[in-house]
């Protein structure tokens, strides 16, 4: 289950700051009782509840690319994550998470990565290079994500709206299947399967030639029944 709360660009950068987002991290530890951690670069922290499932010796959050300048909080399970690490055969894991994978399909391909991700998921990954980041959400929004922002300008994202509602002036439900990119500003849909533009059928709806088409159907039904091999 896990929860994770991330605060991008604050304006204070204070120790009493830094206290206030552990707080509020707190209120999500009946998601994850089994660790705790936070990681704070200049203006942004990405905090971390976990429950343990993967890997529960090693895959303590946020994860990390080989030199950390890529961090990630977490919250689901990638379900295709061995078939992802035998892509990335250049680079080196630290744990045995599934979640760590993500970190490594950042730095080979950006943003454009997410549509490769099979299973339930809520992340957000932090670029400490740029201290860009992006927030995405699993394609029928399985694991719950919230998106806010603080009055000095700062983003927030948590798994409940619980860490978010007293320090925002305001907060939405992050909409399943999209992905939020600091360089854009913006939400855009990540999830675009092909039944997406299929066209809705235009014609009036006729409840006498639906009963018709069920009572043909049905007709048909028991005579391959009573004559199988007709």
């Amino acid at each position: 289950m896990c929860g994770i709360l991330a605060v991008l660009g604050v304006g204070d950068v204070s120790l009493a700051k830094r206290s206030r987002i552990i707080e509020l991290s707190r209120r999500l530890r009946h998601r994850g009782p089994d660790w705790s951690g936070i990681h704070s670069f200049e203006d942004c922290y990405l905090a971390h509840q976990r429950l343990a499932i993967v890997d529960p010796t090693s895959g303590d959050q946020p994860l990390y690319n080989e030199d950390k300048t890529v961090v990630v909080t977490v919250n689901g399970e990638i379900y295709n994550h061995e078939e992802l690490k035998a892509k990335l055969k250049s680079h080196q894991f630290q744990t045995g998470s599934d979640c760590e994978v993500i970190a490594h399909l950042y730095e080979e391909y950006r943003e454009e990565f997410v549509d490769m991700l099979d299973g339930m998921f809520s992340f957000v990954l932090l670029d400490t290079r740029d201290k860009s980041f992006i927030a995405a959400r699993d394609a029928i929004g399985i694991c719950p994500l919230y998106m806010g922002w603080g009055l000095d300008g700062s983003v927030w994202f948590s798994s409940e709206m619980k860490a978010l509602s007293d320090d925002c002036e305001r907060f939405i439900s992050f909409p399943p299947g999209h992905l939020y990119s600091s360089k854009t500003g913006g939400l855009r849909r990540w999830y675009n399967p092909p039944w997406f533009s299929e066209s809705i059928p235009s014609a009036p709806y006729d409840p006498l030639l639906i009963r018709e088409s069920f009572e043909k159907a049905r007709l048909s039904l028991c005579f391959l029944l009573q004559f199988p091999t007709f």
